[in-house]
């Protein structure tokens, strides 16, 4: 509710002096409305400048959206229906705009770490409270007894005590943005960077935040809720439609002032009376004006066109527009400030206006006079401010796409089906009616040949000619955005490289490098500078002294969270290294070496590691360095058994070597005595019938397939002998093998 103690006061404009009569207290009254006046038409036009020179990029949006909705602009839709041919929209710019904005959101905002640092400069300057730990030895009262000699306090390590405040400051800051919900505003911030090519943060903003807990009381048991307010500096989006740099800037850095526009309703204006250091008569003022409270045009209808929503009119809603930059001694005086007399100073504030009607001015709350304003482009531009987004860079190849999707359609149309052509001369329709279907009746009028009745013309089908168009368009809009379908989880099966894990690794890293220029932008748009701000914030107004000193802003989106999986290999290689190598073990933090390999694989460090002071404590407990006796045992034991088994592979090796070795001495020993056997048979036949050899080969020669029978008889015989004999050798050496496993395994019998 509003404070009417605090309304009457601002009605009175506490700044007048009392000691004033009421003649120049109206003076002055009326001169302050004056220099409102004046300071209010000249933001007005100020930002009717920049509304003007931002209405190009605007339309420019307005496109990229439409291609992102994959929507026609009402002419394109009327030239497509006059032509009565297809009005297909093949959208592949919201596919390939989802993917990086997840990528990049996947990179820069990971839910085990930060995408920022902080760390002591190379020569940290320490301030005198950090420093201050010697004991003053030259108080009264206080001098050393005589033949003793004063102690000398120990003098504090600067560096230890900088990363001590640089970590204090970073938990300060991530705090912060923990409670201002950083992560969901950065994940509009990258949404709106990848489809309009800009995306702005906005950052310390300080806001008053309310905290609600339980207090319960010891005595009564009863409950009661506390509710306490404190202003904290937070984080938030900034629509680009409503964000209005120095359109002449190319950079951020180089935009003298900042306007930024907010859309209320009625209500939400009446509200900002509760607000500190409003001008509740300006604010009367501002509710009155039913005219000029609009400077810049609305661009919601067009937007919700865009997404086939019915369009709401907005007239009926205030502009209150925040102004940033520099600003008059007189101005600010005017306005309730309190300013120092020094025509050398230049005054940074922000001013809140609807209108032409100022309502509130305020200084800036950083002494480096810096805009709370960060800029993200997915690609800059070196001209202005804004830059491009996905759905701006592939326009060309979206163009293409669905011109050559359109003319397969209508190529489809037109060639499903033949053109007949009819000699109304040769045949007339009985029914009347002149269109071709089946079963239809014919009359012959005699005049032209029946052959000559009807024509069928087949329209040529050009699918493949056009179809390699469309697959063109989609790699040249692969190769204009930088973005390959490897994002998207597509083209990987079957493609070069993708067979192995190495291979498929190097395509993966591959594919992140394209983010590296993006990833860049947002450190140096965006984290750099908001962690800046932050840090200056909390130097100037936190009381803590243990987190202030003299600190840089490190961004880690492209040094560490873009190469996980890359870093994760080198993690690992280098622990195998380390522990083959004595003096590299020595030199390593085996526990932050370990921490980094979890942190890689995603792995929340706190539910896996033991925090120093728990593995101190277990150490207390064991009552030694080394791991408990229950464990070595456990460990030598695994050593043995390992020991065992590397031996019987030994020996299993050995019996196959010596197997393989008496297989090929069983087959020679088979083939000698095989042609062995072939000479007896001849001999023991040439005694049977009293021939010499060449009386037997010349029988032989006479009656050959006879003698060929018997000796395939004879060497059957003598091979079955042979088979026998090896089957009981064999059989008796697997009996030995078999005895001997089982003595060794502890076995007394077979």
């Amino acid at each position: 509710m509003r404070n009417p103690a605090t309304a009457e006061m601002a009605d009175e404009q506490d700044t007048t002096p009392v000691e004033l009569d009421a003649d120049e207290r109206e003076a002055l009254r009326q001169q302050q409305e004056e220099e409102l006046n004046m300071l209010g038409t000249k933001l007005h036009r100020l930002a009717h400048e920049q509304v003007a020179a931002k209405e190009q990029i605007e339309t420019r949006w307005l496109e990229d959206l439409r291609q992102y909705n994959g929507k026609y602009t009402e002419d394109q839709l009327a030239r497509m229906r006059q032509k009565g041919g297809s009005q297909v929209f093949v959208n592949i710019t919201r596919n390939k705009t989802r993917a990086a904005i997840a990528r990049l959101s996947d990179m820069l905002l990971p839910n085990d770490d930060t995408n920022f640092g902080i760390k002591p400069t190379p020569v940290p300057a320490m301030s005198k409270q950090q420093g201050m730990m010697q004991v003053d030895m030259q108080q009264p009262g206080l001098m050393p007894e005589q033949g003793m000699q004063p102690t000398q306090p120990e003098e504090p390590d600067p560096q230890a005590i900088a990363d001590d405040a640089a970590r204090q400051m970073q938990k300060q800051i991530e705090d912060d943005f923990a409670e201002s919900r950083y992560n969901a505003h950065t994940r509009d911030v990258i949404e709106d960077a990848c489809i309009l090519g800009t995306g702005i943060l906005k950052g310390p903003a300080i806001v008053n935040r309310t905290r609600r807990a339980w207090m319960t009381d010891s005595s009564t048991g009863q409950s009661v809720m506390e509710v306490q307010e404190e202003f904290r500096p937070a984080v938030e989006r900034v629509d680009p439609w409503d964000f209005f740099p120095d359109m002449s800037a190319a950079k951020m850095s180089e935009a003298e002032f900042v306007f930024e526009r907010k859309l209320l309703n009625r209500k939400q204006l009446r509200d900002l009376a509760n607000l500190p250091g409003v001008m509740l008569p300006q604010l009367r003022r501002a509710l009155e004006d039913k005219d000029g409270h609009h400077i810049s045009h609305d661009r919601r209808d067009e937007m919700r066109a865009i997404t086939g929503v019915d369009t709401v009119v907005s007239d009926a809603r205030y502009e209150l527009w925040e102004y940033w930059g520099p600003l008059d001694k007189e101005e600010l005086e005017a306005c309730g400030c309190d300013v120092d007399d020094d025509p050398l100073v230049e005054y940074t504030g922000c001013v809140l206006m609807v209108g032409n009607h100022v309502i509130k001015a305020a200084l800036n709350p950083l002494e480096t006079d810096d805009l709370p304003y960060s800029v993200f482009n997915w690609e800059e531009d070196s001209s202005t401010i804004f830059g491009f987004g996905v759905p701006y860079l592939m326009r060309q190849p979206q163009k293409v796409v669905n011109a050559a999707w359109r003319m397969m359609m209508d190529n489809a149309g037109l060639s499903a089906g033949p053109q007949i052509v009819v000699n109304k001369r040769a045949v007339t329709p009985k029914d009347g009616d002149w269109t071709i279907r089946s079963n239809k009746v014919w009359e012959y009028t005699g005049d032209a040949p029946i052959d000559q009745a009807f024509l069928s013309v087949q329209i040529q089908n050009n699918q493949g000619d056009m179809a390699a168009i469309f697959k063109m368009a989609q790699e040249l809009a692969d190769t204009e955005t930088n973005l390959p379908v490897l994002l998207q989880g597509e083209g990987v099966n079957g493609g070069p490289g993708a067979q192995t894990k190495g291979g498929m690794q190097m395509l993966m890293n591959n594919s992140n490098i394209v983010l590296r220029s993006a990833v860049k932008n947002f450190d140096d748009g965006i984290s750099v500078p908001t962690v800046r701000r932050f840090y200056d914030y909390h130097m100037m107004y936190t009381d803590r002294a243990e987190i202030k000193g003299d600190f840089d802003v490190l961004a880690k989106g492209t040094s560490v969270l873009i190469a996980r999986e890359e870093q994760q290999e080198k993690l690992m290689l280098l622990s195998q290294v380390a522990a083959n190598n004595p003096i590299f073990a020595e030199l390593t933090n085996w526990q932050g070496l370990y921490k980094e390999i979890l942190r890689t694989l995603q792995v929340p460090v706190d539910t896996v590691t033991y925090t120093d002071d728990e593995l101190k404590k277990r150490k207390a407990e064991d009552g030694e360095e080394g791991p408990p006796p229950e464990l070595q045992i456990k460990i030598q034991e695994l050593q043995l058994k390992q020991q065992e088994l590397e031996l019987k592979a030994q020996q299993w090796q050995q019996e196959a070597q010596v197997k393989a070795q008496q297989q090929q001495f069983d087959q020679e020993y088979k083939a000698a005595q095989l042609q062995s056997d072939q000479e007896i048979a001849r001999q023991e036949m040439a005694i049977k019938y009293d021939m010499t050899m060449a009386q037997l080969e010349a029988k032989l020669g006479l009656d050959s397939q006879k003698l060929e029978i018997e000796m395939q008889k004879t060497a059957a015989q003598l091979q079955n002998q042979r088979d026998v004999k090896a089957a009981e050798l064999t059989e008796r050496q697997n009996d030995r093998i078999a005895r001997r496993d089982n003595q060794a395994m502890g076995f007394d019998s077979y």
